[in-house]
């Protein structure tokens, strides 16, 4: 463990942040308290260390029945969010980060061992964990594939291709229903329609409505991903949910499924664009 905690200093930690981050990768969350409990940092500094964490994108900070729990963003991921905020001595680094990052994945992948009654649930709030859980979903789709896309965009058209085309060599049903409301100028229109094109060669199936109501993606009537916007802000936020329980992912399938039949066929919208920005 000591070993552990001097190399994360060496990559820019303190020794309580290290030890604290060490710690979050034992069980899938913890609360401020039990931080306090099973490391040197004192109750009262454990939620400075933890914040502080949270910053640096090495860690999670959500509620649970009312409580605030903190969880450790896996090590690949946060070894890297490190190396981005540290620029200085980059090479070093990145060859010091890849050293140990197998030891600290092993204290984390023990975590998994443990279950709890709502294991089905994910909650992620890193960028990085969040293109990594999608382009999973995306991956192990092996039979249908539903989706609501709306902006601002996570992922770029770059990134997806490539996953893309390993779908359709899987011959997986694809459908995606696009949002165009935000779209502001001619400009966006056609960046827009580019991107549906490119996917539709790859065998997606495509429609596009004035409004969504969330980001959505449903994988083989099982696996549910959403973004749902900021109550206060109403906003678009980076906390993602991912539920594993084909209940709710046949719920969510009737909502698409009513969309799909309100949207408009690509063809059409691209022949009646006038019409629908005259509103």
């Amino acid at each position: 463990m000591n070993g552990l905690i001097e190399k994360l200093q060496k990559l820019g930690l303190s020794k309580r942040e290290s030890e604290v981050y060490i710690a979050l990768l034992t069980k899938k969350e913890f609360t401020a308290p039990e931080i306090g409990k099973i490391t040197s940092v004192s109750r009262n500094k454990s939620y400075e260390v933890l914040q502080s964490l949270v910053k640096k994108n090495l860690c999670t900070e959500t509620y649970k029945n009312g409580t605030k729990v903190f969880s450790g963003i896996k090590p690949d991921i946060a070894l890297k969010n490190i190396i981005s905020v540290y620029e200085n001595e980059l090479n070093e680094k990145k060859e010091l980060s890849a050293q140990f990052s197998k030891e600290l994945m092993k204290i984390h992948s023990a975590n998994k061992k443990s279950s709890g009654s709502l294991d089905y649930i994910e909650v992620f709030t890193d960028i990085g964990q969040v293109r990594e859980r999608w382009e999973g979903i995306e991956r192990n789709t092996k039979e249908e594939l539903l989706v609501f896309t709306k902006p601002p965009y996570s992922v770029s058209l770059e990134d997806t291709v490539g996953i893309a085309e390993e779908v359709k060599q899987n011959k997986i049903s694809v459908k995606s229903i696009y949002e165009f409301s935000t779209l502001k100028s001619e400009e966006e229109i056609n960046n827009l329609l580019k991107m549906i094109d490119v996917y539709k060669k790859l065998g997606e199936q495509a429609r596009i409505i004035e409004e969504l109501p969330m980001k959505l993606a449903i994988s083989d009537v099982n696996t549910t991903i959403f973004v749902l916007e900021d109550k206060i802000t109403m906003q678009s936020s980076m906390t993602t949910m991912v539920v594993e329980h084909p209940g709710f992912a046949v719920a969510l399938k009737k909502v698409f499924d009513g969309y799909w039949k309100e949207a408009v066929p690509i063809d059409v919208f691209r022949k009646n664009i006038k019409k629908y920005f005259k509103k």
